[in-house]
């Protein structure tokens, strides 16, 4: 078989990358065990890199559970044309979606993956408290002997490796890290042929959008006028609260944390939601529907704009267009507070977020496949795979570039492109460095929308990766659990009409009340040590 990390590269291919992924290995190729402490010096690490190439030798067998993973796992060919580069055979486990509780359940049995994905930036106290609890490996050490492209990525790029290790240096993960045009990829959208045939424009402010969504319910009898999940009210995206400077959660301002909910401007935004809700122009049952039926409320004409992600669209204009053929959705910018503003928050993530971050189990047999298994996708041939999927069979390469064939462009089941590589290709959510893969989208509209999302003030908003002590971290769980769960039920009771947004001022000092100050100040001393780094 080829050994893919010596293979030679073409100097235009490297072109094709964003990052300078180089490849190289270390360590012999055995299916050893790996012992963690073995005294070896860097000179040594390097000098056996030379002699590692993939395939590994051993025919080791690995464990790897995807975060939240729920079913039996379908096995895709991008899983067996990994196996076959690394050498590595990985079973992927399934089961019900790994909720909070069943994860923690997990940790307690001692039966844990070889590979496991999770949001260690959330875990109870941080990802520094699970390594001292004896759940996953401290990665330092192997990254020298087993994870050279890694390693040599961050070296590289000194602005991801502070953000995917903690204040004493210590790496506990493999990461997911977003290209710079992956990271906006959600915010409103809205039915464009009933805006023409209202002669209404694209709403840019708060005020413009009421104008819209009144028409939508009066002349489109719209039962839903706007319709999204709880989860957007204004935590994961500015949603509509981005109008009135403010976003829930923490974020920045001038260098201080701040906890959104704290601020003047929510309360002025929860005003205006509630007075929405009571002329009918929300839907009536946001805060419990989910995902399935906002698509069905938004293909069905009960609705004619939601707040979600960017493959909605494509994924709504075929649908509509089926039986309309004019039917179409479109983008919308986040809301302004006034015409020729731009919003202060829409929805930018970190490039590492935290999720899709591949641990290894303390208890794992063999640390060296799995570093292996997972070093591979920061190799320039693993970046390529993982972006453009398999030579011959989604691309081939034409003058140093990769083009994409007909099973993806024309795919003759009338798939969308973003559906086939899902199949052969991680594109997201997966330890890697996402590449700009460029597919070629089915809806003109579906690859707009991004450059009208982004038109924010967000980026000077954004709280990094910070990790907290593993004691800061414990006390911020105990603190923000309740306020969490305060925040969900006062911002509905108030957009749900059962209190008036007077008693906002009660919840805010209960909130206080509860702990938050010391919250922020935990936040503030994180932040202050990670800009440190």
């Amino acid at each position: 078989m080829k050994s893919f990390t010596k293979k030679k590269i073409h100097k235009s291919l490297l072109l094709l990358f964003g990052l300078t992924l180089l490849s190289a290995g270390c360590s012999n190729s055995s299916n050893s065990s790996g012992n963690n402490e073995s005294a070896s010096s860097p000179a040594s690490d390097e000098a056996a890199a030379a002699d590692f190439s993939y395939p590994m030798a051993g025919n080791a067998e690995l464990t790897f559970m995807n975060e939240k993973l729920g079913g039996t796992p379908e096995r895709l060919p991008i899983d067996d044309e990994y196996e076959k580069r690394t050498g590595i055979k990985i079973k992927q486990l399934g089961g019900t979606p790994m909720t909070d509780q069943k994860f923690s359940l997990m940790l307690a049995s001692g039966e844990l993956p070889d590979i496991f994905l999770n949001t260690w930036l959330q875990y109870p106290g941080g990802p520094d408290k699970a390594v001292e609890q004896g759940y996953i490996l401290k990665l330092n050490d192997l990254m020298d002997k087993y994870a050279p492209n890694l390693k040599r990525t961050l070296e590289e790029h000194p602005e991801i490796d502070k953000m995917i290790k903690t204040d004493d240096g210590t790496y506990y993960a493999f990461p997911f890290i977003r290209s710079e045009a992956g990271r906006v990829y959600g915010g409103p959208i809205i039915r464009k042929d009933w805006l023409d045939e209202l002669k209404l424009t694209v709403p840019e402010t708060i005020d413009e959008w009421h104008t819209v969504l009144t028409a939508f319910k009066e002349k489109k009898k719209a039962s839903a006028p706007v319709t999204f999940r709880t989860m957007f009210l204004g935590e994961r995206t500015g949603g509509f609260a981005g109008a009135f400077g403010v976003m829930g959660n923490f974020y920045v301002n001038d260098g201080k944390v701040v906890y959104g909910y704290l601020e003047p401007g929510y309360k002025d935004y929860l005003k205006t939601m509630a007075q929405w809700y009571k002329e009918g122009l929300i839907d009536k049952d946001f805060a419990s529907i989910d995902a399935a039926t906002v698509d069905k409320k938004m293909t069905s004409n009960e609705s004619g704009a939601t707040i979600g992600w960017q493959f909605y669209i494509e994924s709504y204009n075929s649908a509509v267009q089926e039986t309309d053929k004019n039917a179409s959705f479109v983008a919308a910018p986040y809301p302004a507070a006034a015409k020729g503003q731009t919003p202060e928050f829409g929805q930018l993530d970190n490039a590492y977020a935290g999720t899709s971050s591949a641990a290894i189990s303390a208890t794992t047999k063999n640390p060296e496949a799995a570093m292996r298994w997972l070093d591979y996708a920061y190799t320039p041939e693993g970046s390529l795979l993982n972006t453009f999927g398999i030579e011959g069979t989604t691309y081939t390469m034409e003058n140093g570039k990769a083009k994409y064939t007909d099973l993806v462009v024309n795919n003759p089941e009338g798939l969308g492109s973003d559906q086939v590589m899902l199949k052969y290709s991680h594109g997201t959510n997966f330890p890697m460095i996402q590449q700009d893969n460029d597919l070629p989208a089915k809806f003109a509209q579906t690859s707009e929308a991004i450059d009208i999302w982004k038109k924010t003030n967000h980026e000077s908003h954004l709280l990094p990766p910070i990790t907290p002590t593993a004691e800061e971290s414990d006390e911020m769980s105990s603190i923000m659990n309740d306020i969490n769960a305060l925040v969900k039920e006062t911002e509905l009771k108030i957009i749900l009409g059962t209190e008036p947004v007077e008693t906002y001022d009660k919840y805010d000092q209960q909130r206080k009340d509860m702990g938050i100050e010391r919250a922020l100040e935990i936040q503030q001393a994180a932040y202050e040590r990670y800009m440190k780094r």
